[in-house]
């Protein structure tokens, strides 16, 4: 990868912390406990007003596993390719058998089948493809996806292992631990994302706009906002995190939850009405 690329950082991390908007973080997620008891057990925000700079956090440093958020980084480190000349969007790839497992939504990644990185990066974004994710994770390597997002100023980031849907975990013999990325670092990279200040971000923020799951933060929102996002879930948490623009400006917001699962260990669709509340008593102080 091109070594100019880790001059990227994101601004207004840090500085511009304010303890207003932690409050009303708080407060979304207090309404949505009284709201939803007995469904989130921990849960970790971020919000950044992009007008004024300004950051809330709340838990946002908890280490809550980020599930597919994770595909975020790795979304971007493929545009980071495209920008030093070492991919192409249309570079020729063929699906392995060992990148196989389960998945959510159209599934046209069977083993042997002859595909494109654009392909492969538009399916595990838009429909959180966890064929095409793995093999992205091949084509890139985790430890060189790892370093750049530190370099990008997420010092916490790790691309551990493949994912999986479903137990058992799938075959990872390369694995280097468990992924994790934070709610104040996915909410680092958005802000990347959104200021243009990482190479493809108007690609890349055209490509969240086309997740399909909008179950979980969207209903929250009102008429007229747009919200570019990735969302992560598994029996035990549920996420959302994007940049939203609302006709008064734009934000990122990030919601991270851990859940108490449900007796049947199913996917976390319980915590939607959560979220969506949270998301719609955090949008009456936007």
């Amino acid at each position: 990868m091109d070594a100019r690329l880790g001059a990227i950082t994101a601004t207004g991390s840090s500085d511009d912390r304010d303890h207003k908007r932690d409050r009303h973080l708080r407060d979304a997620f207090e309404h949505a406990q009284r709201e939803h008891p007995g469904v989130v057990r921990r849960a970790g925000a971020y919000w950044c007003d992009m007008p004024s700079g300004q950051v809330g956090q709340c838990e946002a440093d908890a280490d809550i596993y980020p599930a597919s958020i994770v595909k975020v980084p790795i979304m971007a480190a493929v545009f980071a390719r495209f920008a030093d000349g070492t991919m192409r969007p249309d570079d020729p790839i063929t699906i392995d058998a060992r990148n196989q497992t389960a998945t959510s939504g159209p599934a046209p990644f069977v083993t042997g089948y002859r595909t494109t990185v654009r392909e492969l990066v538009d399916h595990m974004i838009a429909h959180s493809d966890n064929v095409a994710t793995n093999q992205l994770i091949d084509l890139l390597h985790r430890e060189r996806i790892t370093a750049l997002m530190h370099d990008w100023g997420l010092p916490s980031f790790l691309l551990g292992r493949k994912l999986s849907g479903c137990e058992p975990l799938i075959d990872d013999p390369e694995q280097v631990g468990r992924n994790r990325l934070i709610a104040r670092e996915i909410g680092t990279l958005l802000l990347l994302i959104a200021r243009d200040r990482v190479p493809g971000a108007a690609e890349q923020r055209r490509i969240l706009g086309s997740c399909v799951d909008d179950a979980k933060l969207v209903p929250g929102l009102r008429p007229g906002d747009r919200f570019a996002h990735k969302t992560g879930e598994t029996s035990t948490v549920s996420h959302d995190a994007g940049i939203l623009t609302t006709p008064a400006g734009a934000h990122i917001i990030v919601l991270y939850t851990e859940v108490v699962p449900t007796p049947e260990h199913a996917d976390a669709t319980h915590a939607n009405p959560f979220m969506a509340t949270w998301m719609r008593s955090l949008r009456e102080t936007l």
